[in-house]
């Protein structure tokens, strides 16, 4: 068979092929939310927690391609096998959150036997929920090879483009049909019922197409391939396997901080997080979907490298509309008043206008990649190409919440993530040069993009963390935020930025959980802690703070020992000290907050200098669940539930 013959040899995709492969998307999301929500309430919120969880599903599902899915793609049943793996998930989904249930024992004596968040507890943790997740996730990860195999045997092309589309798109449904649907409206276990239920039907229609279908021969299958201009192999492709991996961490370093970007700008509630995440798979399917038609073409590393810069060229750009953002939330709070659906709409669009753009170029890079990465069938090249872009995604998720966003900020990790886009752009570029397959236009382009992304880095503004946690999401804080600004009458530009110069930074820190900051008024009266740009205690509620803490502390047992949920101002922390409690230990989910709280208290007069204070830096759930003492008095201010996180305290599903 010849190249030209064997690189459009693939099958259209068919109807059955589309609609499975969509359904597969959504049961994917609900079991991932559902499970990040019940180990959520085993493990807490904290990032260590919630990092633990998407590094072990997304391994799951690295490993499941390729370990899993290539030899069952090169068996040549592919609609068969693709029905089995299905079915098995909908067994393993329904399976999956009893045994979660289930281990809180287990995980109790882990979290008491080897302190909460040690390093020991940490590997311990990850190890068993590796092991607990890896087969579900190994499951779901073997279906697209099988699947890319079944329609497109030799040569991926726009089939394997658009089932990644296909499945992304599902992924966007099931994101919100769970969140605003399903979860809040039957809970956990009906939720991953539904799930299961798509698994088994998509199973039985895929069987049922496996009866009309002739099945490929494995040996045809498994036969190297001609090659085709553009295919690498030997060093070239251990390279450019190596960018795409790179690629990934790009990625999820973006993805990290657009989303700690928005929760400072629209909240940190649970719809807010959704929007983002849909945007965010919505653009990857959109940008997969549109490169189908080139695929038919073939693809070059000249074309990788550019669509590389371009990605780096968006995200250079989009650093500019980051200060303007508080100013587009102060307006359509102002233009839709008490209509959440027309601020959530318009929320949608804000997060659209700055991402669809370079979430539909991180889209279109996964098949181009898999049709570089290929050399044997097209379950191979899916299942090699998946495996290596997810490892950088894992490192990527991990780098930029534990290291690139505590120590370089929500910009930082930006820009660097940017660089690191237009790096790989001229890495390809440059290796498509020495392989002399690069066109002259092609390397004019690529040095005109590498231009246009330093220009827009080096003119973009500096992150301003008084404008940038203004919280104008908050009704109330928008109306604060307006009579500062009228106050400003002799000052210029917008609202946010007018009413933010009255205040004076004391201390700003973006940490793993969350941006902290300390902020006073020109005459240095009042003082104020904002965390994710909502304020959380102030000089102005120093009522509520102490009172909170003293009275149930006056009417507990005298030397009673103590719980403290939550540090913030500290003045609650020492009110119940004052009040006559004994050892008092105080759980605080963010490093940053403690040392924001000493800039409310004299040198040496904290709270937390009392020898009767322990401070425990970790989730407060997940230490009172699997504290081995018991307290004579705990104090926890109520949270707000709608803040993403807290509110998986206040589910029937938490009570039950």
């Amino acid at each position: 068979m010849t190249a030209s013959s064997r690189s459009t040899s693939a099958s259209p995709l068919p109807l059955w092929g589309a609609l499975c492969f969509f359904a597969s998307g959504a049961a994917g999301l609900l079991y991932e939310i559902i499970w990040s929500k019940q180990l959520a309430y085993l493990l807490g919120s904290s990032l260590h927690a919630v990092a633990t969880v998407v590094a072990a599903f997304l391994c799951g599902l690295a490993i499941g391609a390729r370990v899993l899915g290539v030899p069952l793609a090169r068996r040549g049943q592919g609609a068969r096998m693709y029905a089995l793996l299905e079915i098995g998930v909908g067994v393993l989904g329904v399976a999956m959150l009893p045994i979660l249930r289930g281990i809180e024992p287990l995980v109790g004596e882990m979290y008491r036997g080897m302190g909460g968040e040690s390093l020991p507890f940490a590997l311990a943790r990850f190890g068993l929920l590796f092991g607990l997740l890896i087969p579900p996730a190994a499951l779901m990860g073997a279906t697209l090879p099988v699947l890319v195999a079944h329609f497109e045997r030799d040569w991926v092309g726009a089939a394997m483009a658009r089932l990644y589309a296909l499945n992304t798109l599902g992924a966007v449904a099931g994101s919100a049909a769970g969140g605003f649907l399903l979860l809040p409206g039957i809970g956990l276990s009906a939720t991953s019922y539904v799930a299961a239920g798509l698994n088994v039907l998509v199973g039985g229609v895929a069987w049922l197409a496996s009866r009309r279908s002739i099945p490929a021969s494995p040996a045809v299958v498994s036969a190297p391939l001609t090659p085709v201009a553009g295919a690498l192999a030997g060093g070239a492709r251990t390279l450019f396997a190596l960018l795409f991996a790179c690629s990934g961490f790009a990625a999820l370093a973006l993805q990290i901080a657009w989303v700690r970007l928005f929760s400072l700008v629209i909240g940190s509630s649970v719809y807010s997080f959704s929007a983002v995440l849909g945007v965010y798979l919505f653009g990857l399917a959109l940008g997969s979907a549109l490169v189908a038609g080139f695929l038919r073409r073939g693809v070059s590393l000249a074309s990788f490298g550019l669509l590389q810069l371009a990605l780096a060229v968006t995200t250079a750009l989009g650093t500019h509309g980051f200060s303007r953002l508080p100013d587009a939330m102060y307006e359509l709070g102002l233009r839709s008043g008490a209509d959440w659906r027309a601020v959530f709409m318009g929320e949608i669009g804000m997060i659209a206008t700055l991402l669809l753009v370079p979430c539909a170029l991180l889209g279109a890079a996964f098949p181009m990649a898999m049709r570089l990465l290929q050399q044997r069938d097209g379950g191979h090249a899916a299942g090699f190409a998946y495996a290596v872009n997810t490892a950088g995604t894992i490192l990527g998720s991990l780098a930029a919440g534990f290291l690139l966003v505590p120590r370089w900020g929500v910009q930082g990790t930006h820009v660097a993530a940017t660089l690191l886009c237009a790096a790989l752009g001229v890495a390809a570029l440059a290796m498509s040069a020495t392989r002399r397959e690069s066109r002259p236009l092609e390397g004019v382009m690529g040095l005109g993009l590498l231009a246009a992304t330093i220009a827009f880095l080096a003119v973009a503004p500096q992150w301003d963390p008084s404008l940038m946690s203004a919280g104008a999401f908050r009704p109330s804080q928008a109306d604060n935020l307006t009579r500062y600004a009228q106050a400003m009458n002799n000052s210029t530009g917008s609202t946010i930025y007018r009413a933010t110069r009255t205040e004076r930074l004391l201390y700003y820190r973006e940490g793993e959980n969350g941006s902290v900051l300390v902020g006073t008024d020109p005459e240095g009266k009042e003082r104020w802690l904002r965390v994710g740009g909502k304020i959380d205690a102030s000089t102005k509620d120093m009522e509520t703070q102490v009172l909170l803490g003293l009275i149930p502390a006056i009417l507990a047992d005298s030397g009673a020992r103590s719980l403290v949920i939550g540090l913030g101002s500290g003045y609650t922390v020492a009110a119940v000290l004052a009040g006559g409690a004994g050892p008092t230990e105080v759980v605080e989910l963010e490093q940053g907050v403690v040392e924001a709280s000493r800039f409310f208290h004299p040198q040496g007069q904290s709270p937390l200098d009392d020898p009767r204070t322990t401070l425990i830096v970790g989730d407060a759930r997940t230490h009172l669940a699997h504290s081995a003492g018991k307290y004579g008095l705990i104090v926890s201010e109520p949270s707000n539930p709608w803040i993403a996180g807290v509110n998986n305290l206040f589910t029937v599903d938490f009570y039950q």
